[in-house]
């Protein structure tokens, strides 16, 4: 039974997702032990050999799936630290990843998630179809708002997409295909769930298929660790020779700072900027 975790790249106008990738890659074969597969468009994989990355992500991932560019009408506004830009947001093709991956258990993992230990092999023999990380945990703490926790203010729990693990069989793709209705149906399910329908979230189209699958109601049923995360409104300033990584974190975006370390813990980096202005420190820890 083969295992291995995939990530999903597509660069916008402002963002290299296929550098991000590369850093996400490199930390998860390295710390994880275990082989590691890029899905990306074929524009993605064309800058990458125009930028020379591809060199890198040769070395770091066992195979490389091209695509075409999903078609989208996402935008999303990205901050780094107080300055933001709304930019297009790629992100609506992640329930192809049951088609896609190349192995029979795949970690599935944003590019900006970072991983620094060895705490998700604990998870790949556990007998569940499906796992989500089950929340968010702000490193500085105090800041997680509603929408954090739950799809909407009256609405069901919300599980993380940024870390989905799943064994390729008939149970995972029903779920796979069911993302994928919620995905097309969208205003449907924003009306039935009460959330906002403006922006696609895979966090969202996750959690409400997680909840049908349960038959309607938060279970007990196996999930993977909260995410320790840090808003984009945070900023990455310095990573060290040791891996420790130093973040100024704000609080409730008012330019309020203070300076937080984190060493050996896998973290959720919302401020992609940050993670690529440092991309050369990263990338020396792989």
């Amino acid at each position: 039974m083969t295992k291995g975790v995939l990530i999903f790249a597509h660069n916008s106008t402002a963002v290299d997702y296929g550098m991000l990738a590369i850093i996400a890659g490199g930390l998860a074969k390295k710390h994880l032990k275990v082989p590691v597969s890029l899905v990306a468009d074929t524009g993605t994989l064309a800058w990458m050999k125009e930028s020379k990355t591809i060199t890198k992500a040769k070395k770091i991932f066992d195979k490389i799936i091209s695509i075409d560019l999903p078609y989208t009408t996402n935008n999303r506004k990205l901050h780094d630290g107080l300055d933001s830009q709304t930019i297009p947001f790629i992100n609506s093709n992640r329930c192809t990843a049951w088609q896609l991956t190349p192995y029979d258990t795949t970690l599935l993992i944003d590019s900006d998630f970072l991983i620094f230990s060895d705490q998700l092999n604990q998870y790949w023999d556990i007998d569940s179809s499906v796992m989500i990380a089950e929340s968010m945990n702000d490193l500085r703490g105090g800041r997680e708002r509603i929408l954090d926790k739950k799809v909407s203010e009256t609405g069901i729990h919300l599980f993380w997409a940024t870390t989905v693990m799943f064994k390729k069989n008939n149970e995972s793709k029903f779920f796979f295909q069911l993302v994928e209705y919620i995905r097309d149906n969208y205003a449907y399910f924003a009306d039935l769930f009460r959330f906002d329908s403006r922006q696609y979230r895979n966090d969202i189209a996750f959690s409400v298929a997680k909840h049908i699958i349960n038959g309607f109601e938060t279970t007990q049923s196996y999930t993977l660790p909260p995410l320790t995360t840090v808003f984009d409104q945070d900023v990455l300033i310095d990573v060290d020779r040791k891996g420790k990584l130093t973040i100024t974190t704000d609080f409730e975006n008012s330019g309020d700072y203070i300076a937080s370390t984190v060493q050996n813990t896998d973290i959720h980096i919302m401020n992609k900027q940050s993670i690529l202005r440092h991309a050369d420190s990263l990338m020396r820890l792989i």
